[in-house]
């Protein structure tokens, strides 16, 4: 069948049952359920809401690839990868071919996720309590937008401000598949106007449905910051000020007094949104998960006793561009004597290299959006509407929090490199550089024995990842990405 969708499991069980003989011997399986019973009361749609949030985490999502992906589709002079995973050394070589699994992966779970989405907002009506349906609704919508836009920004090329942005983006998916004949429609690819028309309107609409607070889910102050982000990413930097200052004066978050201490903690008072985890439920221990892939030290400070896999190596090059006080560098020491947010692995077979200490044990939340963000999205626009001054206030918040120095003046360069130095390993690499046309692979001059290497831009089409070619050979009318033709 050809499906755009992984199913979620109710759809699956109904496509089964309507699909079953009707044979009276015939015995319904148990797994099956009735679409019209499985969101039928309030409590089967909080239920929903849960499991939404719970996809989130899947490694294909915000679990692993979601935050590894966009970094090493940046990994020069950045990171590494050491670990014997082909995918991934495929995405940092920039080598990665139509069947690449993750790419696959991230597709068909964010269209999982949203799919999710979206029968909870086919059934509310159930929910007769007004501000519970308000919630789950926003919830909801906070969610199909966030993926929307993480696909759009990982599938499609850059949005271009001031354009038409025409070029194709993703399949926008606003109906809940509850059939086999929705399961079955084929969508073609959106505009990249049209999915960011449509992320904007769902985050805007969340806003207005989600409470104030809402600590370890979504609230409107996560919706209005991933609004902020969104902005960004078009451009639009008048509007991304206006929203991350929203967030900034009204959310109540604040500056923590470490990064460490964000990571370390659970929903702390500079979290506006992470991914609940634990030791029992977390994105991976073994072949997934953030800390599988980035740690690389040992809880005894004995080498056969392990966290991670190391995979995840960290550029002396990027670390050498903190000052000797911020410590959000290194002091070079191990994960369990340092002061500083990158450590020297000491924990398995690649002793010596660094890594970030961001993402250490496999049952920590993931923040995905946080406070800092905020006031470096603050200071981008101020600085690039000529309003310096108040840019260097906020760089130097960020700055002085970490014990670097605070700057007298800032430049645009200087906004955009302490957005590399505070959000370093968290997923916003290749995000940035495509959004400001930045140099991923440097110029590489000749050498007697090789010819000189140009130096690759962002924009370059090797740096969008490929529609799933499952997806291609079953829906014509998908079109593929140019690097993949």
């Amino acid at each position: 069948m050809k499906n755009k969708f992984i199913w979620p499991a109710y759809a699956l069980a109904l496509a089964l049952s309507l699909a079953s003989c009707k044979d009276p011997l015939e015995i319904e399986p148990q797994q099956s359920i009735d679409a019209d019973t499985a969101y039928d009361t309030p409590q089967k749609i909080a239920a929903a809401v849960v499991g939404a949030y719970a996809r989130l985490d899947n490694p294909r999502l915000y679990g692993t690839d979601l935050i590894l992906v966009p970094e090493l589709l940046a990994g020069n002079g950045y990171v590494n990868w050491e670990g014997s995973f082909a995918n991934y050394r495929q995405i940092r070589n920039h080598t990665q071919i139509s069947n690449l699994s993750n790419a696959e992966g991230i597709w068909t779970q964010a269209y999982a996720a949203i799919n999710q989405a979206n029968l909870i907002l086919a059934n509310l009506a159930v929910v007769t309590d007004a501000g519970q349906r308000s919630q789950f609704e926003g919830e909801a919508l906070f969610i199909r937008a966030t993926m929307h836009f993480e696909l759009v920004r990982l599938y499609a090329n850059q949005y271009q401000p001031g354009s038409a942005n025409t070029q194709p983006g993703v399949p926008i998916n606003l109906t809940a598949v509850t059939s086999v004949e929705q399961a079955d429609v084929q969508l073609a690819r959106s505009t990249v106007q049209e999915v960011y028309t449509q992320v904007i309107k769902d985050l805007q609409d969340a806003i207005a449905k989600l409470p104030d607070q809402n600590i370890t889910r979504a609230s409107k102050y996560s919706a209005q910051a991933m609004l902020a982000r969104v902005y960004l990413q078009q451009g639009n930097y008048p509007a991304a000020r206006a929203a991350a200052d929203d967030v900034i004066n009204n959310s109540g978050a604040s500056l923590q007094g470490s990064v460490a201490a964000i990571f370390a903690n659970r929903n702390s008072g500079e979290s506006l949104f992470e991914i609940q985890q634990n030791d029992q439920n977390n994105a991976g221990t073994a072949n997934d998960g953030l800390a599988t892939y980035f740690a690389g030290y040992s809880p005894t400070g004995a080498q056969d006793v392990l966290y991670g896999r190391g995979d995840v190596a960290i550029s002396s090059g990027f670390v050498n561009q903190y000052e000797p006080n911020d410590v959000r560098g290194t002091d070079d020491l191990p994960a369990l004597t340092t002061q500083k947010l990158i450590y020297v692995s000491d924990g398995n077979n690649k002793v010596g290299r660094y890594r970030t200490i961001k993402w250490r044990t496999y049952g920590q939340n993931i923040p995905v959006i946080r406070l800092a963000e905020m006031y470096l999205i603050r200071a981008e626009a101020d600085v690039r509407a000529g309003n310096a001054a108040q840019a260097r206030n906020d760089i130097n918040l960020i700055r002085t929090r970490s014990g670097a120095s605070p700057k007298a003046s800032v430049t645009l360069a200087d906004v955009l490199r302490e957005r590399q130095l505070e959000l370093a390993f968290e997923g916003f690499r290749i995000h940035d550089l495509r959004r400001t046309n930045g140099i991923v692979i440097q110029a590489v001059p000749a050498t007697p024995d090789s010819p000189a290497q140009p130096a690759v831009p962002a924009s370059d089409p090797r740096f969008v990842l490929p529609i799933p070619q499952r997806e291609i050979n079953n829906n014509p009318n998908l079109v593929q990405n140019e690097f993949y033709l």
